[in-house]
Protein backbone atom coordinates (compact mmCIF):
# COMPACT_ATOMS: atom_id res chain seq x y z
CA UNK A 1 0.00 0.00 0.00
CA UNK A 2 1.73 3.37 -0.92
CA UNK A 3 2.40 5.68 1.49
CA UNK A 4 0.19 8.60 2.06
CA UNK A 5 2.21 12.03 0.81
CA UNK A 6 -0.34 14.16 1.35
CA UNK A 7 -4.30 14.90 2.76
CA UNK A 8 -5.53 13.97 -0.65
CA UNK A 9 -4.61 10.89 0.09
CA UNK A 10 -6.78 9.49 3.30
CA UNK A 11 -9.92 8.65 3.18
CA UNK A 12 -12.01 12.05 3.82
CA UNK A 13 -14.07 10.40 6.84
CA UNK A 14 -10.40 10.31 8.49
CA UNK A 15 -9.36 13.65 8.22
CA UNK A 16 -10.06 16.12 10.94
CA UNK A 17 -11.32 19.93 10.08
CA UNK A 18 -10.48 22.99 12.43
CA UNK A 19 -11.18 26.32 12.83
CA UNK A 20 -8.17 28.91 13.32
CA UNK A 21 -9.47 32.45 13.49
CA UNK A 22 -12.68 34.42 11.90
CA UNK A 23 -13.25 37.75 10.65
CA UNK A 24 -16.61 39.83 10.02
CA UNK A 25 -15.89 42.57 7.19
CA UNK A 26 -19.57 44.23 7.07
CA UNK A 27 -22.71 42.57 6.01
CA UNK A 28 -22.63 39.29 4.79
CA UNK A 29 -18.80 39.41 4.29
CA UNK A 30 -16.61 37.50 6.32
CA UNK A 31 -13.14 35.70 6.43
CA UNK A 32 -11.70 32.21 8.11
CA UNK A 33 -9.31 30.17 7.99
CA UNK A 34 -9.02 26.36 8.18
CA UNK A 35 -7.20 23.62 9.19
CA UNK A 36 -7.23 19.85 7.54
CA UNK A 37 -5.16 17.37 9.46
CA UNK A 38 -4.87 13.26 9.05
CA UNK A 39 -5.53 11.22 12.22
CA UNK A 40 -1.64 11.40 13.31
CA UNK A 41 -1.37 15.00 12.66
CA UNK A 42 1.47 14.20 10.51
CA UNK A 43 0.29 16.00 7.00
CA UNK A 44 -2.05 19.45 7.33
CA UNK A 45 -3.63 21.22 4.53
CA UNK A 46 -4.81 24.76 5.88
CA UNK A 47 -7.35 27.53 3.95
CA UNK A 48 -7.59 30.94 4.06
CA UNK A 49 -11.15 31.69 2.85
CA UNK A 50 -13.34 34.78 1.87
CA UNK A 51 -17.23 34.64 2.32
CA UNK A 52 -20.29 35.86 1.75
CA UNK A 53 -23.07 34.44 3.11
CA UNK A 54 -26.43 33.97 1.93
CA UNK A 55 -29.23 31.52 1.05
CA UNK A 56 -25.99 29.87 -0.58
CA UNK A 57 -22.58 30.19 0.62
CA UNK A 58 -20.41 31.61 -1.34
CA UNK A 59 -16.48 31.30 -0.65
CA UNK A 60 -12.70 31.70 -2.45
CA UNK A 61 -9.80 30.51 -1.00
CA UNK A 62 -7.39 33.06 -1.01
CA UNK A 63 -4.70 30.94 0.40
CA UNK A 64 -4.22 26.98 0.27
CA UNK A 65 -0.94 25.61 1.54
CA UNK A 66 -0.07 22.40 2.60
CA UNK A 67 0.97 22.74 6.05
CA UNK A 68 -0.82 24.50 9.04
CA UNK A 69 -2.04 28.26 9.01
CA UNK A 70 -1.81 28.94 12.79
CA UNK A 71 -2.64 31.76 13.12
CA UNK A 72 -4.06 34.82 10.61
CA UNK A 73 -5.44 38.80 10.55
CA UNK A 74 -7.77 40.53 7.89
CA UNK A 75 -8.26 44.12 7.32
CA UNK A 76 -10.96 43.92 4.91
CA UNK A 77 -12.89 41.37 2.66
CA UNK A 78 -9.86 40.84 0.38
CA UNK A 79 -6.83 42.27 2.66
CA UNK A 80 -5.04 39.45 4.98
CA UNK A 81 -2.15 38.24 6.86
CA UNK A 82 -1.47 34.84 7.90
CA UNK A 83 1.27 33.17 9.77
CA UNK A 84 2.24 29.57 8.34
CA UNK A 85 3.95 26.77 10.88
CA UNK A 86 7.65 27.49 10.24
CA UNK A 87 7.49 31.47 11.34
CA UNK A 88 6.02 31.93 7.46
CA UNK A 89 4.68 35.15 6.70
CA UNK A 90 1.95 35.34 3.70
CA UNK A 91 0.75 39.24 3.18
CA UNK A 92 -2.17 39.27 0.95
CA UNK A 93 -3.22 42.92 0.46
CA UNK A 94 -5.92 43.02 -2.51
CA UNK A 95 -4.60 41.52 -5.70
CA UNK A 96 -1.40 40.18 -4.60
CA UNK A 97 0.61 38.01 -2.25
CA UNK A 98 4.11 37.80 -0.93
CA UNK A 99 5.92 35.77 1.46
CA UNK A 100 8.33 36.32 4.37
CA UNK A 101 10.03 34.29 6.56
CA UNK A 102 10.75 34.97 10.56
CA UNK A 103 13.23 32.28 11.22
CA UNK A 104 13.18 32.64 15.36
CA UNK A 105 11.31 30.82 17.55
CA UNK A 106 8.24 28.76 16.95
CA UNK A 107 5.72 31.50 15.95
CA UNK A 108 2.18 30.66 17.02
CA UNK A 109 0.07 34.12 17.10
CA UNK A 110 -0.76 37.23 14.81
CA UNK A 111 -1.91 40.12 16.34
CA UNK A 112 -2.65 43.69 14.88
CA UNK A 113 -3.57 46.58 16.49
CA UNK A 114 -3.97 48.03 12.98
CA UNK A 115 -2.79 47.84 9.02
CA UNK A 116 1.03 49.64 10.51
CA UNK A 117 1.12 47.30 13.23
CA UNK A 118 1.77 43.77 13.13
CA UNK A 119 2.75 41.46 15.84
CA UNK A 120 4.00 37.97 15.83
CA UNK A 121 4.82 36.22 19.12
CA UNK A 122 5.36 32.20 20.19
CA UNK A 123 7.90 30.29 21.85
CA UNK A 124 11.37 30.36 23.17
CA UNK A 125 10.15 34.14 23.99
CA UNK A 126 10.44 35.67 20.71
CA UNK A 127 8.36 38.01 19.17
CA UNK A 128 8.31 40.37 16.16
CA UNK A 129 6.64 43.24 14.92
CA UNK A 130 6.21 44.36 11.46
CA UNK A 131 5.96 48.69 10.97
CA UNK A 132 5.63 50.35 7.91
CA UNK A 133 6.02 47.07 6.00
CA UNK A 134 8.91 46.02 7.61
CA UNK A 135 9.40 43.15 9.95
CA UNK A 136 11.74 43.41 13.35
CA UNK A 137 12.51 41.50 15.88
CA UNK A 138 11.73 42.51 19.79
CA UNK A 139 14.15 41.70 22.52
CA UNK A 140 13.69 38.13 23.21
CA UNK A 141 12.26 37.12 27.23
CA UNK A 142 14.26 34.42 27.98
CA UNK A 143 12.84 31.21 27.02
CA UNK A 144 9.27 31.74 27.85
CA UNK A 145 6.15 30.44 25.90
CA UNK A 146 3.85 33.81 24.70
CA UNK A 147 0.43 32.74 24.24
CA UNK A 148 -1.60 36.44 23.65
CA UNK A 149 -0.97 40.05 22.99
CA UNK A 150 -3.28 43.08 23.26
CA UNK A 151 -3.68 46.30 24.17
CA UNK A 152 -5.62 49.21 23.31
CA UNK A 153 -5.27 52.97 21.50
CA UNK A 154 -2.90 55.07 24.00
CA UNK A 155 -2.27 52.58 26.25
CA UNK A 156 0.42 50.02 27.22
CA UNK A 157 0.15 46.35 25.52
CA UNK A 158 0.64 43.29 27.33
CA UNK A 159 2.25 39.51 26.25
CA UNK A 160 0.90 36.41 28.74
CA UNK A 161 2.01 32.97 28.54
CA UNK A 162 2.93 30.13 30.61
CA UNK A 163 3.78 29.54 34.07
CA UNK A 164 2.63 33.26 35.02
CA UNK A 165 3.82 35.13 32.55
CA UNK A 166 2.51 39.02 32.39
CA UNK A 167 4.58 41.37 30.02
CA UNK A 168 4.82 45.10 29.34
CA UNK A 169 6.53 46.34 26.17
CA UNK A 170 8.64 49.28 27.15
CA UNK A 171 9.68 50.16 22.96
CA UNK A 172 11.28 47.29 21.93
CA UNK A 173 11.72 45.55 25.52
CA UNK A 174 9.15 43.27 27.57
CA UNK A 175 8.97 44.10 30.73
CA UNK A 176 7.68 41.32 33.52
CA UNK A 177 4.71 42.29 35.60
CA UNK A 178 4.81 40.33 38.69
CA UNK A 179 1.50 38.74 39.34
CA UNK A 180 2.43 35.97 42.08
CA UNK A 181 0.95 33.18 40.92
CA UNK A 182 2.06 30.32 38.41
CA UNK A 183 -0.97 29.38 36.18
CA UNK A 184 -0.53 28.74 32.34
CA UNK A 185 -2.54 31.99 30.54
CA UNK A 186 -3.63 31.29 26.78
CA UNK A 187 -5.42 34.86 26.89
CA UNK A 188 -4.44 38.62 28.04
CA UNK A 189 -7.09 41.63 27.18
CA UNK A 190 -6.27 45.32 28.27
CA UNK A 191 -9.28 46.80 29.78
CA UNK A 192 -10.46 50.43 29.05
CA UNK A 193 -9.99 51.56 32.66
CA UNK A 194 -6.28 50.46 32.98
CA UNK A 195 -7.07 46.49 34.18
CA UNK A 196 -5.98 43.46 32.40
CA UNK A 197 -7.79 40.57 32.23
CA UNK A 198 -5.92 37.20 32.10
CA UNK A 199 -7.50 33.53 31.25
CA UNK A 200 -5.97 30.02 31.45
CA UNK A 201 -5.74 26.25 32.56
CA UNK A 202 -7.81 25.24 35.07
CA UNK A 203 -10.67 27.69 35.43
CA UNK A 204 -8.04 30.52 35.67
CA UNK A 205 -9.59 33.87 35.20
CA UNK A 206 -8.22 36.96 37.09
CA UNK A 207 -8.99 40.67 37.03
CA UNK A 208 -4.89 43.12 37.49
CA UNK A 209 -6.00 46.61 39.06
CA UNK A 210 -3.73 48.66 40.29
CA UNK A 211 -1.37 46.17 40.65
CA UNK A 212 -3.85 43.50 43.15
CA UNK A 213 -4.73 39.84 41.39
CA UNK A 214 -8.48 39.22 41.59
CA UNK A 215 -10.01 35.95 41.10
CA UNK A 216 -12.90 36.32 38.81
CA UNK A 217 -15.77 33.65 40.27
CA UNK A 218 -15.12 30.79 36.63
CA UNK A 219 -15.71 27.22 36.09
CA UNK A 220 -12.84 24.46 36.04
CA UNK A 221 -12.21 25.01 32.47
CA UNK A 222 -9.65 25.69 29.77
CA UNK A 223 -10.23 29.42 28.75
CA UNK A 224 -8.16 29.92 25.42
CA UNK A 225 -9.49 34.34 24.45
CA UNK A 226 -11.44 37.27 26.13
CA UNK A 227 -13.32 39.33 23.76
CA UNK A 228 -15.05 42.88 24.09
CA UNK A 229 -18.42 43.30 22.29
CA UNK A 230 -20.91 45.76 22.64
CA UNK A 231 -19.85 46.56 25.94
CA UNK A 232 -19.49 43.21 27.69
CA UNK A 233 -16.73 40.85 27.78
CA UNK A 234 -16.71 37.34 26.47
CA UNK A 235 -14.35 34.21 27.31
CA UNK A 236 -14.15 31.49 25.23
CA UNK A 237 -13.25 28.27 26.52
CA UNK A 238 -12.06 25.04 25.24
CA UNK A 239 -14.82 22.81 27.03
CA UNK A 240 -17.74 24.32 27.49
CA UNK A 241 -18.08 27.34 24.70
CA UNK A 242 -18.62 30.86 25.65
CA UNK A 243 -19.08 32.96 29.01
CA UNK A 244 -19.92 35.97 29.63
CA UNK A 245 -18.62 38.18 32.22
CA UNK A 246 -21.11 39.96 34.41
CA UNK A 247 -19.52 42.09 37.25
CA UNK A 248 -16.74 39.34 39.03
CA UNK A 249 -18.24 36.09 37.35
CA UNK A 250 -18.17 34.47 34.30
CA UNK A 251 -21.81 32.71 33.32
CA UNK A 252 -21.99 30.21 30.82
CA UNK A 253 -23.76 31.43 27.59
CA UNK A 254 -23.89 28.79 24.63
CA UNK A 255 -22.41 25.26 25.02
CA UNK A 256 -20.28 25.43 21.80
CA UNK A 257 -18.46 22.44 23.12
CA UNK A 258 -15.45 24.09 22.38
CA UNK A 259 -14.07 27.93 22.16
CA UNK A 260 -11.22 29.38 21.08
CA UNK A 261 -10.16 32.20 19.24
CA UNK A 262 -12.73 35.68 19.08
CA UNK A 263 -12.62 38.85 17.12
CA UNK A 264 -15.74 41.43 17.00
CA UNK A 265 -17.61 44.26 15.06
CA UNK A 266 -19.85 46.19 16.23
CA UNK A 267 -22.53 44.14 14.58
CA UNK A 268 -21.15 40.67 15.37
CA UNK A 269 -19.05 38.03 17.37
CA UNK A 270 -17.12 35.68 15.66
CA UNK A 271 -16.38 32.73 18.16
CA UNK A 272 -14.14 29.90 16.28
CA UNK A 273 -15.13 26.37 17.41
CA UNK A 274 -14.20 22.77 16.58
CA UNK A 275 -14.92 23.10 12.63
CA UNK A 276 -17.29 25.76 12.93
CA UNK A 277 -17.71 29.83 13.17
CA UNK A 278 -20.06 30.82 15.79
CA UNK A 279 -21.62 34.41 15.24
CA UNK A 280 -23.35 36.55 18.00
CA UNK A 281 -25.07 39.65 17.24
CA UNK A 282 -25.67 40.36 20.83
CA UNK A 283 -29.43 38.26 20.79
CA UNK A 284 -28.97 35.55 18.41
CA UNK A 285 -26.64 33.18 17.57
CA UNK A 286 -25.70 31.94 13.86
CA UNK A 287 -23.00 30.61 12.20
CA UNK A 288 -21.14 28.15 9.39
CA UNK A 289 -19.22 25.15 9.37
CA UNK A 290 -16.48 23.44 6.67
CA UNK A 291 -16.54 19.86 5.84
CA UNK A 292 -14.76 17.80 3.49
CA UNK A 293 -15.59 15.17 1.32
CA UNK A 294 -12.47 14.77 -1.17
CA UNK A 295 -13.06 18.53 -1.33
CA UNK A 296 -13.53 21.45 1.15
CA UNK A 297 -17.40 23.09 1.56
CA UNK A 298 -18.96 25.27 3.50
CA UNK A 299 -22.53 25.59 5.46
CA UNK A 300 -24.71 26.88 7.76
CA UNK A 301 -24.68 25.65 11.48
CA UNK A 302 -27.64 24.72 13.02
CA UNK A 303 -27.92 26.44 15.79
CA UNK A 304 -30.53 24.04 17.54
CA UNK A 305 -27.44 21.59 18.49
CA UNK A 306 -25.69 23.62 21.02
CA UNK A 307 -28.70 25.34 22.82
Amino acid sequence: MREPETIADFDPEEIDVQAVDGYHHGGNRFSASFELSDPDDEFSRSYLLEIELGATIRFNARLQIEDAIRSHVSFGPQDHVALELGGIIHDLPPGSASRTDLPEGALTRLWAPSHDQIFAIGDLGVSYLRERGRWGQLETFDEAVLNDIHGRDGSPIYCAGDRGLLLKLDGRRWNRIEVGVEENFNTVLAGPQGEVYLGGANGAAYELRDSELIALKADEVDYYDICEFRGKRYWSDMSYGVSVQKGRELVPLLETEQGFTMTATEEFLVVAGWHEFFLFDGTDWSGFEMGYDGNIFLRTVDINNYR
